[in-house]
C-alpha cells in the first residue's frame, strides 16, 4: 500500500494505492493522518488504484470520519472499484460517507456546500 498527499483547494487528497489490508493498515493509517493535518475544509481520499480494504481498513476509515466530524470537516472517497463500493453499501458506509465517481465531482459538490 502507498500513498502520496496533496493539496487541492481548499481541501487535502489522499491518494491511495494498493491493497488496504493487514500488512498495509499502519501505512493507511499514517496516510490519513497526515491528510487530517491542517484546518482544510475537507479531506478527499483518492481510491482509483486501490484494489482492496479489509475490514480493520473499513474500521480505520471509520475512526478517522468520527475524528473529521468532530472537526466540523468533510470526508469525500472517489474513484471506487464497483467490488469497493458494494462493500461500502452493505456496510452502510455511503450513509456517512460522501462517495463520489470523480474528483471533479468531489469538488464541485464542495463548490455547492460553499
Amino acid at each position: 500500500m502507498e500513498f502520496q498527499t496533496r493539496e487541492l483547494g481548499s481541501s487535502n487528497v489522499l491518494d491511495v494505492r494498493g491493497e488496504i489490508d493487514g500488512l498495509g493498515l499502519e501505512r493507511f493509517k499514517a496516510g490519513l493522518a497526515e491528510a487530517g493535518k491542517g484546518e482544510s475544509k475537507a479531506v478527499i481520499l483518492n481510491f482509483t488504484d486501490v484494489m482492496f480494504i479489509s475490514s480493520s481498513g473499513l474500521g480505520a476509515l471509520v475512526a478517522f470520519y468520527k475524528q473529521l466530524r468532530s472537526q466540523n470537516r468533510r470526508l469525500i472517497v472517489y474513484g471506487l472499484r464497483d467490488v469497493i463500493r458494494q462493500v461500502f453499501e452493505i456496510v452502510r458506509l455511503n450513509k456517512v460517507i460522501i462517495l463520489v465517481d470523480t474528483e471533479k465531482d468531489a469538488l464541485s459538490l464542495l463548490e455547492i456546500e460553499e
